[in-house]
């Protein structure tokens, strides 16, 4: 670095353009800081797979050969836990997931799908009508706490960097689809 001494009172001075590459070098370390991204939260389907709640919606999600939830967004996804599909009528989610029944099954995934993101505050105090993404519609009551399609939402707004997750108690079931049964 060029420094001289200032001759009338002593002190080290720093060359203007030495100060001048400094101050720019700076200048440039906080633009670049500010820039770098935060850490994001991941995918829908990142949380699913990585969650011990909701390994039976993974599998589920497998079986039905559903497209990634990582390219879907932004999304809600009302998303069973594992208690929810173990509620089901004993045999049911054995005969959903068996390759004859894909069709069925996705049809059954995709009545927890909405586009775009709804929490919690967005559906609380009304009753809501969400067109999901089987074109089926469910109601969700957001009175005395939030329950969509029968089951309530038991761990709300799950964020993920593709839309947001909302826990529920319960499998939201279509019109028609008795769980057990052969259509």
């Amino acid at each position: 670095m060029a420094c001289h001494r200032d001759f009338r009172t002593g002190d080290t001075i720093m060359n203007r353009r030495n100060l001048g590459a400094i101050l720019l070098a700076g200048v440039a370390a906080i633009a670049l800081s500010a820039c770098a991204r935060a850490p994001q939260n991941p995918s829908i389907r990142e949380v699913v797979d990585s969650n011990a709640a909701f390994t039976t919606l993974a599998r589920a999600l497998t079986a039905a050969g559903a497209p990634s939830l990582d390219d879907a967004g932004p999304v809600t996804v009302f998303a069973p836990r594992n208690s929810a599909f173990d509620a089901l009528p004993e045999g049911a989610l054995d005969r959903l997931m068996q390759p004859q029944n894909r069709g069925e099954l996705t049809r059954l995934l995709q009545l927890h799908v909405v586009p775009g993101t709804y929490a919690t505050a967005d559906l609380s105090g009304r009753t809501t009508t969400l067109t999901t993404l089987s074109g089926l519609d469910i109601v969700v009551d957001g009175f005395d706490g939030v329950r969509v399609g029968g089951a309530d939402v038991v761990q709300p707004d799950v964020m993920a960097s593709n839309g947001i997750i909302q826990v529920t108690d319960g499998v939201i079931m279509p019109q028609g689809l008795v769980p057990g049964e052969a259509p």
